[in-house]
């Protein structure tokens, strides 16, 4: 059939990721030594991959041996790299990353400067604070089983068949939970303790502020085991532009369930708030769920931006900046529509501090319910309409056609001529969650350039809001859930009753403190710990910063750009494809580089001046990038269906859309066998294709 032909290739990619590498494939030899090497903060090193090219400095952009480790940062800015220690045949015991604090180069005009302390200006002006030095050990946890349907193993709520990361780079034992290497556990320890012919790794964060001194700041990485003492010593150099990198240039609210989060790691609001300050140190906002004036009361430094400031012990940026938007009943926590419940809401709002955004969150993923539109003529008439949207999540009727003032979309079902429309007629569309190939997954078992790309999607495409459901989902408590789970043991966290298995969905946050059967595991800190998803969201966020600022320059440059690292994504991609842009780091990083060098000196863009940049910037792709063809029913807009009762990822792929991936899987298993038996002559096979 002519029509199944585009979809061989990305077929053929799928057929092959079934069959899995030994551990340690990757490896082009055993290492016989210790090695220690440096990667960037958009690869993950599963704790069996030793001997991999990146080692050498082969695709690496970041480490070449005898060379110095090379970064460019902004002012505001967090810039993050790992360090990869590989034992030899022999284990390595107590290992330890130390990492001098950086100072302005030699000749630059300053004195060296000892670790956390302020750089005094030559000039005599206000010293500049020093770059912050930020250590974590990452922690590991086995895969044995991907994010999967029970009925369609290939398929997931994370990513369809023709996009499905391969099984060679996501089975075995990958790192994901970071924990501050003061508070390592024996479970996970610091210093390293490293088995033969295996990996760690330390990740490093590092926090350039605002007022830093501009140009080339020099410091030294020392790795040392104390069983085989000094395993490395590497220069670092980071230039620091003289721009400023603006705070949340795009917009992504995260949710989580209080009641859960104290019932694993202990009540009280000292946790609610420190959760709310790493997403804030993150670019990523809360999404504060309020259904009664004593919710408001608790939350109102968070809401108010308060907390997020050095009285409050917060040391990120985006000092004192207000979250974008509040929920009032999050998943129709409100109920039924009903005028005495309509002053219950009214007494929470009218108690709200000033915000962007008050949305009534009616109802999740159930177009057909009347809760949406019965809300919203209730709100009508109240004397606080102004404020509140009334909205909920669905992704299968026309915007236009849902009587809401809001509407949440599945961010992998998103089309832009729906959302033109819908803003056109007054209506607000946001995006949430996400599936591979038209934008990133936040599953464990997928890339982690999957969610850099997702801010550099939200940068350059009218997704308003981008809402993530989850951040702390360890209960699996949706109907089909399983329970409670260790998540530093296991990473299959998310089950339904339609057979879908998830790894890390909903878990962008780790448990500081576990109580109860988990005890044994956990860290002893009362609060959420980051995972390098959290991480490499805020590395897609602040390029979106990048994106704005070196736009405003150079547009034509920047957009063709941004094109070459996301060539196709949300409807200029198709399901039956493989994902555009690249599971590697190192395009995403030579990229970012590329625009730094775009981005005027003494660049700096207010709230409005980057949303207005990223205006011009989606306009400027739509003209550039076209929007994908469907080859089949499977990949049309959605049509009207019933809808989903429970929170949690977008629904799963079409019937037809999978009949077509299988007979595209069949044509591919038959390619295959025609390259294999053909392999000896040139031009055949997967190299030669």
């Amino acid at each position: 059939m002519p029509r199944a032909l585009p979809f061989l290739p990305a077929a053929l990619l799928s057929a092959l990721s079934l069959v899995a590498l030994p551990k340690g494939a990757a490896a082009e030899g055993q290492p016989e030594r210790a090695l220690v090497w440096v990667a960037d903060d958009g690869t993950r090193v599963r704790r069996e991959d030793v001997g991999l090219p990146l080692s050498r400095g082969e695709g690496n952009a970041l480490f070449r041996p005898g060379e110095p480790i090379r970064l460019g940062a902004l002012r505001a800015e967090v810039v993050a790299f790992q360090v990869i220690v590989e034992a030899g045949a022999e284990p390595l015991r107590g290992v330890t990353v130390e990492l001098s604090g950086l100072a302005p180069a030699a000749g630059a005009g300053a004195p060296p400067a000892a670790p956390q302390q302020q750089i005094q200006d030559p000039g005599g002006a206000a010293p500049a604070p020093a770059i912050a030095i930020d250590r974590f050990v990452e922690h590991y946890v086995e895969i044995k089983q991907r994010s999967r349907n029970d009925q369609r193993p290939l398929e997931s709520l994370g990513w369809s068949p023709a996009a499905r990361p391969p099984d060679d780079r996501h089975l075995g034992f990958l790192p994901d939970a970071l924990i501050p290497i003061e508070l390592a556990p024996p479970w996970a320890p610091y210093p390293l303790e490293v088995g033969a012919r295996e990996t760690r790794a330390v990740w490093v964060d590092l926090h350039v502020p605002e007022g830093a001194a501009p140009g080339l700041h020099e410091g030294k990485l020392v790795v040392r085991s104390a069983s085989h003492g000094e395993l490395a010593s590497l220069e670092l150099r980071l230039d620091v532009a003289p721009a400023t990198l603006p705070y949340g240039a795009v917009d992504f609210i995260a949710f989580y369930e209080a009641d859960r989060i104290a019932e694993r790691v202990g009540d009280g609001p000292a946790v609610e708030q420190q959760l709310w300050q790493l997403l804030h140190e993150h670019h990523v906002d809360g999404f504060a769920s309020v259904r009664s004036p004593a919710e408001v009361e608790r939350l109102r430094p968070a809401i108010d931006g308060s907390l997020y400031t050095r009285e409050r012990g917060y040391r990120g940026p985006g000092q004192g900046v207000p979250p974008a938007a509040v929920a009032l009943g999050a998943y129709g926590g409100f109920g039924d529509p009903k005028e005495e419940t309509l002053r219950r809401v009214e007494a929470v709002a009218e108690l709200l501090p000033p915000v962007d955004d008050v949305m009534l969150y009616a109802v999740d993923e159930q177009c057909e319910s009347p809760r949406g539109p019965g809300w919203r003529r209730l709100v009508r008439g109240s004397r606080l309409s102004s404020r509140i949207l009334v909205g909920h999540s669905c992704g299968e009727v026309h915007p236009q056609e849902q009587d809401v003032d809001l509407v949440l979309t599945p961010a992998n079902r998103f089309d832009s001529g729906w959302a033109r429309a819908a803003r056109e007629a007054g209506k607000r569309l946001w995006v949430y969650n996400g599936a591979l190939p038209r934008t990133g997954t936040f599953m464990i078992d997928a890339p982690l350039t999957g969610l850099m790309a997702d801010g550099w999607i939200a940068a350059t495409h009218e997704v308003g809001r981008w809402f993530l459901w989850e951040t702390a989902f360890w209960h699996d408590g949706n109907r089909g859930g399983k329970g409670p789970v260790d998540p530093f043991t296991v990473a299959e966290n998310f089950h339904n009753r339609d057979g879908d298995a998830c790894l890390g969905d909903g878990m962008l946050l780790y448990p500081g403190t576990q109580r109860g059967r988990f005890a044994s595991r956990s860290v002893g800190f009362p609060g959420v710990l980051p995972s390098m998803r959290l991480k490499s969201l805020r590395r897609g966020i602040q390029d979106a910063g990048y994106i704005a600022l070196a736009r405003s320059a150079s547009p034509a440059a920047v957009d063709a750009l941004v094109k070459e690292v996301i060539p196709a994504a949300l409807d200029e991609a198709l399901d039956t494809s493989p994902t555009a842009w690249s599971s590697d780091g190192a395009p995403f990083f030579k990229g970012r580089a590329a625009l730094r060098a775009l981005i005027p000196a003494g660049a700096s863009l207010d709230a409005a001046g980057v949303r207005s940049a990223l205006a011009e910037a989606a306009a400027a792709r739509r003209a550039l990038v076209p929007l994908a063809r469907p080859h089949g029913p499977g990949d049309e807009p959605p049509a009207d269906g019933p809808g989903q009762a429970e929170p949690g990822p977008p629904r799963r792929w079409s019937a037809t859309g999978l009949l077509l991936a299988a007979l595209a899987l069949g044509a591919a298993a038959l390619a295959l066998a025609i390259a294999l038996y053909r392999r000896g002559r040139p031009g055949r096979g997967p190299r030669g294709r």
